[in-house]
């Protein structure tokens, strides 16, 4: 519960730099509230005062008063309805914003460990929730308080003793409100997981479509989608039946009280204590009373449904990035001399990946990283890039650990084409365009050429402005890749990383991609992780990566004859090589 209130808190400092729409909203419900409260005063008196008394002229006045308030209480009902809205709105897109904003700054680990549906989840559905509250419930629960308030003070004030008898039955009421508010909001929190992992489901099918038809996998899926929805339909009829006793719970207490008040009151005017009007009065000041009461309901269900998305915003929002960017981090705009892991160690969930891992990489040097699969290549190059940081020993750019540089500074540096090229939605000349948004037209040519991409894409449909699809999903896998590869030559950096580039592509494709790297400029500083040995045999050194450590370097020629992993790993690919020349 307290940290409910501190969220809510947190929630109010949103609202701060609005707080005259606010305010002006909250005048305007207290004046509202009083036109409201007028109406059986009015009752009253048109029966008193006008009809048993036979006064036309009041009585014509009294029916154009009530059309005045329903007239003011139109207007008032508009602007402060606006206003909220103008208020709550301009917070949601705030914290959407941030939200996303935030994305872009976690680290890659929190991506690996969050499902997208959940992270999507927070960002659509928590915003959804937090914005109905904002649009139906905000000022209507500070009306309905002012309503119940005054309704009650007018109650007494009319008669006291049968106020007392209708004001015994709001303390069950709100006991009601408490407990079932409380079930809701613990069942809306389960709820809102749910339909996170059923989103997750869902993406997971969009996106691994063609895995799971070809293993035939649909039934599996089925049958997962299946178990998660059954368990979101059995949450939701658990909040609905919790949200179903509200109202009829709420009007049987009410109703208890009208009664005992018809049949006391009732007494009161047949001894002339109490006159008609004023029992007609007090039943519509009891009505007012107990409307709230009814309408606490669902607005308090909104406030709980609210206050579990608003803690799963914050929570989300206050999630840390494992991997820190200072402001006072050092801002490096050239490479000079060369990359240094100085006794480099890295573990991810509990495993050992990286172990005293030492390696120099000289500008202008061309390196080639092998190795069996699991010996730790990628994360090698994960590490350069601070996607994650090592948990012992040095990373330095010409002698600079590379953790008290500022990260965008950092990756400027770096150009990377990785195995699953990294493609997003939008038309080709958007995803070239990302390696350096300012380029003008001829660079971007430049660059394609210089990939062997610009081949490919004059016979699309549309050019350079033809769209690629989600993840590039209308291109194969080798367009894919060269286009990576212009948007890294378009940037222009200093280091450019090659992780597994053709590991998935066919020999055209990767005869493509190595023309392109034996071209790239001598003083460029080249990496490239590859099991494939037509991807580094020509380079300057290759580097042999087992157990977490580097197991020796050398040229092709030397490794090829002294180095029996390397044989291992290579031999026969080299015999298969020379006898096709």
């Amino acid at each position: 519960m307290k940290k409910s209130k501190g969220y809510f808190t947190r929630l109010l400092r949103y609202l701060f730099p609005y707080w005259k729409y606010i305010l002006g909203a909250l005048i305007l419900a207290v004046l509202g509230t009083l036109l409201n409260l007028a109406l059986p005063w009015l009752v009253q008196n048109t029966i008193d005062r006008a009809l048993i008394a036979k006064d036309l002229r009041l009585l014509v006045f009294i029916a154009l008063g009530v059309v005045g308030i329903f007239f003011v209480k139109g207007v008032t009902s508009y602007v402060q309805s606006f206003w909220v809205s103008l208020a709550g709105f301009r917070v949601i897109t705030r914290l959407r914003s941030e939200l996303y904003q935030h994305l872009h700054n976690l680290s890659v680990a929190f991506f690996q460990e969050n499902p997208p549906g959940e992270i999507i989840s927070r960002m659509t559905n928590d915003i959804a929730v937090l914005q109905n509250f904002f649009s139906s419930a905000f000022v209507t629960m500070f009306m309905d308080l002012l309503l119940f308030v005054g309704s009650i003070v007018f109650l007494f004030f009319i008669h006291w003793k049968l106020a007392l008898l209708s004001v015994i039955v709001f303390p069950l009421v709100g006991l009601c409100v408490d407990v079932l508010g409380k079930r809701i909001r613990n069942v809306s929190h389960l709820l809102q997981n749910r339909v996170a992992a059923l989103t997750s489901l869902v993406e997971r099918t969009v996106t691994g479509i063609k895995v799971i038809q070809s293993y035939v996998g649909g039934r599996y899926e089925v049958e997962k989608f299946e178990q998660e929805n059954e368990m979101n339909f059995y949450l939701a009829m658990k909040q609905a039946k919790a949200k179903a006793l509200f109202n009829p719970l709420v009007e049987l207490v009410a109703s208890c009280g009208v009664t005992a008040v018809i049949w006391y009151g009732g007494r009161e005017v047949i001894r002339g204590i109490l006159t008609p009007g004023e029992l007609i009065a007090f039943l519509g000041y009891l009505v007012i009373a107990s409307s709230p009461l009814s309408r606490f309901s669902s607005a308090f269900q909104l406030l709980q449904q609210g206050l579990a998305s608003l803690e799963r915003i914050f929570e989300f929002l206050d999630t840390a990035p494992r991997v820190p960017d200072f402001e006072e981090g050092i801002e490096i705009t050239e490479f000079k001399n060369s990359i240094r892991f100085r006794d480099v160690s890295f573990s991810y969930r509990g495993e050992k990946i990286l172990k005293d891992f030492s390696l120099e990489i000289r500008k202008g040097e061309k390196v080639g990283i092998v190795g069996p699969s699991g010996a730790g290549k990628s994360t090698i190059i994960n590490l350069l890039l601070r996607f994650y940081d090592p948990d012992s020993g040095n990373i330095e750019i010409d002698d600079v650990d590379i953790r008290n540089i500022k990260l965008s500074s950092l990756r400027n540096l770096i150009g990377v084409v990785l195995q699953d090229a990294l493609v997003l939605g939008g038309t080709v000349r958007e995803n070239i365009l990302y390696g350096n948004l300012n380029a003008s037209e001829r660079e971007v040519l430049e660059a394609s050429l210089r990939a062997r991409a610009h081949e490919f894409i004059v016979q699309l449909e549309h050019g350079y402005d033809t769209d690629v699809g989600e993840g590039g999903c209308r291109l194969s896998g080798g367009q894919r890749q060269r286009i990576a590869i212009a948007r890294a030559l378009l940037k222009n950096p200093p280091i450019l990383v090659f992780d597994e580039a053709t590991s998935n592509l066919d020999p055209e494709s990767e005869r493509y991609i190595l023309e392109t790297i034996s071209q790239i400029e001598a003083d460029k500083t080249v990496i490239i992780v590859a099991h494939s040995l037509r991807m580094v045999k020509d380079l300057d050194r290759i580097v042999i990566v087992a157990d977490g450590r580097v197991q020796g370097e050398g040229t092709h020629e030397a490794l090829l004859s002294s180095h029996p992993l390397y044989q291992a790993l290579f031999g026969f690919e080299d015999r298969a090589l020379r006898e096709t020349r």
